[in-house]
C-alpha cells in the first residue's frame, strides 16, 4: 500500500507542477528523457497526435501564458519490482474554463529508491466527459 501510495504522489505531483507552474518540481519528477503523448480527440478526425520531450514539456511550462488546472481521480496502479503504471480518469481547465477531459496513464521507474516517470500518454475528449466526482475546481 504504501509504495502505491508513493506511486499515486509522483503522478498527481506532475499535475501539481503543471498547475502551480512548478518546472523544478517537474524536473525532479520526470526522468531525463522522459517522453510524454497527446492522443487526440476522436470526434476531431484532423487532429494528430504530439509527442513532447521532458525538456519541451518543461520549457512550456516555463512560458505558456494560461492557468492550468490537470485534476485526476480513482487511480488504477499497476506496480511490479520497480516498474509501475498509473491510469486515472482526468479533467483539465484554461483560466478556469473547462477545456477537456480524458485519461492520463503515467509509467514509473523506480531508481535509487525514487519513483521517477518515464513516460506520460493522455487522451483529450472535448465533450462527453463524465462530471468529475471531485466536484467544480475551486477558483484559483
Amino acid at each position: 500500500a504504501a509504495t502505491v501510495s508513493a506511486v499515486v504522489a509522483v503522478a498527481k505531483g506532475l499535475l501539481t507542477a503543471i498547475s502551480t507552474r512548478d518546472t523544478t518540481l517537474a524536473r525532479r519528477l520526470l526522468l531525463p528523457g522522459a517522453q510524454l503523448a497527446s492522443i487526440p480527440d476522436p470526434a476531431s478526425p484532423t487532429a494528430v497526435g504530439r509527442m513532447q520531450s521532458d525538456n519541451e514539456f518543461v520549457a512550456t511550462l516555463a512560458t505558456a501564458k494560461p492557468v492550468y488546472l490537470e485534476r485526476l481521480w480513482n487511480p488504477t496502479v499497476f506496480v511490479h519490482g520497480s516498474l509501475a503504471v498509473v491510469r486515472a480518469p482526468y479533467d483539465f481547465f484554461l483560466d478556469g474554463k473547462f477545456s477537456h477531459c480524458g485519461v492520463d496513464v503515467f509509467t514509473l521507474l523506480r531508481s535509487r529508491g525514487e519513483w521517477r516517470i518515464t513516460h506520460v500518454v493522455y487522451t483529450t475528449q472535448r465533450q462527453g466527459c463524465a462530471p468529475s466526482p471531485l466536484g467544480a475546481p475551486q477558483q484559483q
